[in-house]
């Protein structure tokens, strides 16, 4: 479910120029996950590094 909630928080984040920002500015991959938690996506920072790891 985590890995879902990602991808739909990064399609998001593509579509919406305010969120990319907000998202680019995080101070770390746990900032990244409140963000995403505000918009209603639940997934980990280590589901988060291992996306941006490939």
């Amino acid at each position: 479910m985590s890995k879902s909630q990602l991808s739909a928080f990064l399609s998001e984040v593509e579509a919406d120029p305010a969120l990319k920002l907000r998202v680019e500015a995080a101070a770390d991959a746990s900032a990244v996950v409140l963000i995403g938690q505000e918009s209603g996506h639940v997934f980990s920072a280590a589901t988060l590094a291992r996306h941006l790891r490939g």
